[in-house]
């Protein structure tokens, strides 16, 4: 398995102990496919597309009570954007 892989693999794991939820089940909700994790594992790839969606799941679905890995970049998130105070605008 890729260092790319292994983080993902990592990512999911976390996040699947933390949810109560099984890897397969965040497997499928991030990949479209419950065997995504184990198939990495046994040394598989899958598509940058696919990692991009799954990276993107599990940024957008994080529990507030953990923290985001330093050593994956975070996706910018529109659950993360709407919390943050816009200035207000002048309409002279």
């Amino acid at each position: 398995m890729d260092d790319t892989s292994g983080r993902l693999v990592a990512l999911m794991g976390r996040f699947a102990k933390h949810t109560g939820l099984s890897i397969s089940t965040v497997s499928r909700h991030a990949t479209g496919s419950g065997d995504t994790v184990a198939r990495l594992q046994r040394g598989g790839t899958m598509t940058i597309k696919r990692f991009d969606r799954a990276v993107r799941f599990l940024s957008d679905n994080w529990p507030d009570s953990i923290a985001w890995p330093a050593d994956i970049p975070r996706p910018p998130s529109p659950r993360r954007a709407s919390k943050r105070r816009r200035p207000n605008r002048r309409t002279d």
